[in-house]
C-alpha cells in the first residue's frame, strides 16, 4: 500500500523570511530519529520542485534529501533533469549530481554532465555536452571541461570548449560565452572581417551598451585599409509603452590618395538619421474615441555614400540621390481626419562643388494641413458627400515659393434599379485652389514682372452606371464588376503657369556678364526656367469624357482564386481621341504556377508606357519566378528616359535539408548584368549555413557631375547560424571600375 508522509519545513523567523512545505510520498516510508528512508516510486514535491526516484533519504535536522536511481527532476514549467544520484539541499538551494542530463524547453538547449551543483548564483558542471540539436545524433555540439551558467543573467562560461561538427572537431577556444535568452546586455558583438581589392581588408567591430531597458547605444566603428576609417552610432529608446524612437549617425573618412584614385566627390561621408513611432500623443490631453499617429523619418547626409558605407557590401543598390525626410501625424475619429505633413529633400547630386545653388533651389514641403470630413449622407440616405481641405507651404533658399490652399468637395446621388441590379450615380464635384506665389516673376521683352498669385477652380459633372453580379456553375464561381461614366466640364476659371522662372539663376548670370539671350527667351530651355511644382487637374477632369472599367474574378469549386482580369480606358471627346488603356491578367493554377501581365498603353504617343509580366511556379521541391518590366518613363536629361530589365529567381530543395537557389537580374536598356548570384543552404532546426557567390554592380557618386561611374563587386559569402547562441558572417569580395556598354 503507498505510504505517505507530510513534512513540513517551519525555520525560525530570524534565520529564513519563508517557509517552505515539501510532500514526500513512496511505496513504503520509515522514520529513524531524524531521518526519514522512503522506496518505491518516490515522489517529492513542492513549490519549486517535482522529482521521481527508486529511494529517497531525507534528514530533517540538515534539510537535505538524498536520491537513488532512475532521478528524474521537474523545475519550474522549462528545467528538467535526469540522473542516478541527487543531492539536494532544501534550505540553501544546493543541490549535487553525478553523471546526468538537462534540457531547458525554453531555451531549446540540452546539457550532458559528468558531475554538476548548483546554487542560487550558479549552476556548475564538468566534463560537458551542450547543444540544441537531436540528441542521439547531433549535428553540432560544443564539449568543454567545465562551465557555470549564472541564473541571473542566463549567460553560460565555457571553459576549454571544442566545437564538432558532428564528430569531427572543427575548432577549440580556452573560453567562450554566451547568453541562453534573449536578454540585452552590454559587450562586444561579433565583428565583420572582409577584404575588398580597391579599399583592403576591411574590419568593424560593433561595441553594445544596454545599461536599462528603455534603451541601448550601438558603436561600429570600421576600418578600410586603403580607403579610410570611420563609425556610425545608433542609439535606440522607448520614451513610452506607444512610442520607439532611433537616432543613428556617422562619419567615414577618406584617405586623401583614395579619394582622388576612386573620384569621391567628398572627403569625408557624413549623416545623421532621427526615426520615430509613436500611437499615444493628444490622448494624453484630450479623451476621446479617435485613433492617432505620429511618425518621423528624417536625414540629413552631404552623400548617398553615407548610407552605402554602413556595411561592407553597402544597404542597397538603389541610385536614387534624392534623400527624402518626412513627418506624418494624423488624428481621425469615425467622422473626421486631420493631418500634418512635411517632407524635406536633399538632392545630392546638386551638393557637387561645382553646382553653384547646390540644394538650395529644391522645393520643400514644410508643411501640408489636411482636414478630411469622410463620406456621409445629406437629407437623403443616398446624397453622399464628403469634404477634403489642404494647406500646402512650399519653401527653398532660392527661386519661387508658394502658399496653395486647396478645397474639393464631391456631391454624389445613388439610385439602384431593376432590384439592386444596376446602381446609377450622378455627382457634382468642385475643386478650388488659390496661390500666393513669393519670387515669382515673369520674364517679357527683357523685363520682370511680379506674378504674385494665382487662382483654379474646376467644377464638373459625373454620371455613372455600375453593376456588381455574381453567379455559381457546376465546376466555377464567376463575379463580375462593370462601370462605365461620364464626365462633363462644368465651371471652370484661372490657370497655373506649367512653366516658372529661374530669376536667382538670370541674376547670378547677369552680375556676371553671361547671360544666354537665347536660351532666356525659350521658355523649354532648363538653365532659365522649370517645371511648376503645382499644377492644374489632368484632362480625366477638365474635357469631357467617357470611361470604361471592367473586373472580373473566377473561382474553382474550392474557392481558390484561378483568374483575375481587369480593363480600364477612356475616350476624350475635345481631343478626339483615347486615353491610357489599363489591362491586367493574371492566371492562378492548381499545381502552384501563376502567370501574370499588365500593361499600359498610350494612344497618344503609339507606345507602350509600362509593361509588367512575371510567371511563378513553387510546390515542395522547387520554385521560380521571373519578371520583366518596361517602363519609358520621362526624366531629367542626365538620366536614362526608359527601364527595361529581367529579375529571375529560382531554388530547389535537395535531400538533407539542402536548397540550392539563385537570382539573376538583368538591365536590357543599358546592356548589362545588374546582379548574379548562386548558393546552397543547409537548414536545420538547431543550426543553418549558407554558401552565396554574388556579383552586382553599384552606381557610386563621384566627383563627376554625370553620375556615371559604377563598381562591379564579386563576393563569396558565408553565413552560418547556431540555435539559440547566434551566428557569424563571413565574406571575401573584390571590386572594380564598371561602365555601361552604351556609355
Amino acid at each position: 500500500m503507498l505510504k505517505k508522509i507530510m513534512i513540513s519545513l517551519f525555520c525560525a523567523a530570524a534565520l529564513h523570511a519563508s517557509t517552505q512545505d515539501v510532500e514526500l510520498l513512496a511505496d513504503n516510508v520509515s522514520k529513524n530519529g531524524d531521518v526519514v528512508n522512503a522506496e518505491g516510486n518516490v515522489i517529492m514535491y513542492s513549490k519549486e520542485y517535482l522529482i521521481t526516484a527508486n529511494k529517497a533519504v531525507y534528514d530533517q535536522k540538515n534539510e537535505i534529501v538524498e536520491f537513488f536511481g532512475n532521478v528524474n527532476s521537474l523545475r519550474g514549467l522549462n528545467e528538467t533533469s535526469r540522473t542516478n544520484y541527487l543531492r539536494l539541499n532544501l534550505k540553501s538551494k544546493e543541490d549535487f549530481a553525478t553523471e546526468n542530463f538537462i534540457m531547458d524547453k525554453e531555451a531549446e538547449i540540452w546539457m550532458q554532465n559528468n558531475e554538476s551543483c548548483s546554487d542560487d548564483g550558479y549552476y556548475r558542471t564538468k566534463g560537458s555536452v551542450v547543444s540544441s540539436c537531436n540528441i542521439q545524433d547531433p549535428d553540432w555540439r560544443i564539449k568543454y571541461s567545465s562551465g557555470k551558467l549564472n541564473k541571473e543573467t542566463k549567460f553560460l562560461h565555457l571553459y576549454n570548449p571544442v566545437f564538432y561538427a558532428g564528430d569531427v572537431p572543427v575548432f577549440y577556444l580556452p573560453y567562450f560565452g554566451f547568453p541562453t535568452d534573449k536578454t540585452r546586455r552590454s559587450g562586444l558583438l561579433i565583428p565583420e572581417i572582409g577584404y575588398m581589392k580597391n579599399e583592403g581588408v576591411y574590419y568593424k567591430q560593433p561595441i553594445y551598451l544596454a545599461p536599462y531597458e528603455s534603451w541601448d547605444l550601438q558603436f561600429d566603428p570600421q576600418v578600410r585599409s586603403r580607403r579610410g576609417f570611420g563609425i556610425y552610432t545608433t542609439f535606440r529608446f522607448a520614451d513610452s509603452p506607444y512610442s520607439y524612437g532611433e537616432i543613428r549617425g556617422g562619419i567615414f573618412d577618406n584617405f586623401k590618395r583614395a579619394q582622388e584614385k576612386l573620384e569621391y566627390k567628398n572627403e569625408k561621408h557624413h549623416g545623421i538619421e532621427f526615426e520615430y513611432d509613436r500611437s499615444k500623443l493628444a490622448k494624453y490631453l484630450i479623451d476621446g474615441d479617435f485613433k492617432e499617429q505620429l511618425w518621423i523619418d528624417f536625414k540629413k547626409v552631404n552623400d548617398v555614400e553615407y548610407f552605402d558605407l554602413k556595411e561592407k557590401g553597402g544597404l542597397s543598390d538603389d541610385d536614387d540621390s534624392l534623400v527624402a525626410s518626412r513627418l506624418n501625424y494624423y488624428l481621425t475619429t469615425d467622422e473626421h481626419y486631420f493631418g500634418l505633413y512635411s517632407r524635406y529633400y536633399i538632392d545630392t547630386d546638386k551638393l557637387n562643388k561645382k553646382n553653384t545653388f547646390r540644394n538650395d533651389d529644391t522645393i520643400q514641403e514644410l508643411p501640408t494641413l489636411q482636414y478630411h470630413k469622410f463620406s456621409n449622407s445629406l437629407f437623403l440616405d443616398n446624397l453622399i458627400y464628403s469634404v477634403d481641405t489642404k494647406y500646402h507651404n512650399y519653401t527653398r533658399s532660392v527661386g519661387t515659393e508658394a502658399s496653395q490652399y486647396e478645397l474639393n468637395i464631391p456631391l454624389s446621388f445613388s439610385l439602384p434599379l431593376f432590384n439592386d441590379y444596376l446602381n446609377l450615380k450622378f455627382s457634382e464635384n468642385l475643386y478650388a485652389t488659390h496661390i500666393d506665389y513669393r519670387d515669382n516673376f515673369l520674364y517679357r521683352n527683357g523685363g520682370l514682372s511680379s506674378d504674385d498669385s494665382a487662382n483654379y477652380v474646376n467644377h464638373y459633372h459625373r454620371i455613372s452606371l455600375s453593376t456588381d453580379l455574381a453567379k455559381a456553375y457546376d465546376s466555377f464561381y464567376h463575379t463580375v464588376n462593370f462601370e462605365l461614366d461620364y464626365i462633363v466640364p462644368g465651371y471652370q476659371s484661372g490657370d497655373i503657369n506649367s512653366r516658372l522662372f529661374k530669376e536667382y539663376q538670370y541674376d547670378y548670370d547677369k552680375e556676371r556678364g553671361r547671360v544666354n539671350q537665347n536660351r532666356l527667351n525659350d521658355i523649354a530651355s532648363n538653365l532659365y526656367y522649370e517645371d511648376n511644382f503645382l499644377g492644374e487637374l489632368g484632362k480625366d477632369y477638365t474635357q469631357r469624357n467617357f470611361g470604361a472599367k471592367f473586373t472580373e474574378y473566377i473561382y474553382d469549386e474550392n474557392g481558390r482564386k484561378f483568374i483575375r482580369h481587369s480593363v480600364r480606358q477612356r475616350y476624350d471627346f475635345e481631343d478626339e481621341e483615347l486615353g491610357d488603356l489599363t489591362h491586367r491578367l493574371d492566371l492562378y493554377f492548381k499545381n502552384g504556377f501563376s502567370i501574370g501581365n499588365r500593361f499600359e498603353y498610350s494612344h497618344e504617343n503609339h507606345e507602350f508606357e509600362k509593361i509588367q509580366t512575371y510567371a511563378r511556379y513553387a510546390d515542395t521541391k522547387f520554385s521560380a519566378s521571373i519578371n520583366h518590366t518596361y517602363e519609358n518613363v520621362k526624366r531629367a536629361t542626365d538620366r536614362y528616359d526608359k527601364d527595361n530589365y529581367t529579375i529571375l529567381n529560382a531554388s530547389v530543395n535537395l535531400p538533407n535539408f539542402y536548397k540550392v537557389f539563385g537570382s539573376w537580374e538583368y538591365d536590357w536598356e543599358r546592356e548589362y548584368n545588374k546582379m548574379w548570384r548562386l548558393g546552397v543552404t543547409h537548414n536545420r532546426r538547431c543550426w543553418n549555413y549558407t554558401f552565396v557567390y554574388q556579383e552586382d554592380i553599384e552606381p557610386r557618386t563621384s566627383s563627376s557631375l554625370s553620375y556615371e561611374k559604377a563598381k562591379k563587386e564579386q563576393g563569396f559569402y558565408f553565413f552560418v547560424n547556431f540555435y539559440p547562441f547566434g551566428g557569424v558572417s563571413y565574406d571575401f569580395s573584390k571590386d572594380k571600375e564598371y561602365k555601361a556598354a552604351n556609355q
